[in-house]
């Protein structure tokens, strides 16, 4: 199964580097994109901002990310945050939650 998802994807990436090489690159990490378009982009500083079990993405910020928070990235859509659920056994763990 593993080998038939890589060959899928390098079959996938062959036919973007077909495509055209800009497409491609574009297409693969729209970030590069992004930033390639916008000349001298100034980076924002925007962190996960955490209190009592809720973490929030604030711009300009200035407070330290805690050590769990520093892997997460960015939020996939504006009004997502991660809260601490307690499950059935009592065990704590993050979720993400997006309205």
């Amino acid at each position: 199964m593993k080998s038939m998802l890589m060959a899928l994807s390098l079959g996938v990436g062959a036919v973007l580097l077909a495509a055209g090489g800009g497409q491609a690159a574009s297409l693969l990490n729209p970030g590069t994109a992004l930033a390639a378009g916008q000349p001298e982009a100034t980076p924002q500083q925007v962190r996960w901002v955490c209190t009592y079990g809720r973490c929030v993405w604030r711009p300009r910020s200035n407070v330290r990310v805690p050590i769990y928070a520093q892997s997460w990235g960015p939020p996939p859509r504006p009004n997502c945050f991660w809260t601490r659920r307690i499950g059935p056994q009592g065990q704590s763990h993050w979720q993400q939650v997006c309205r």
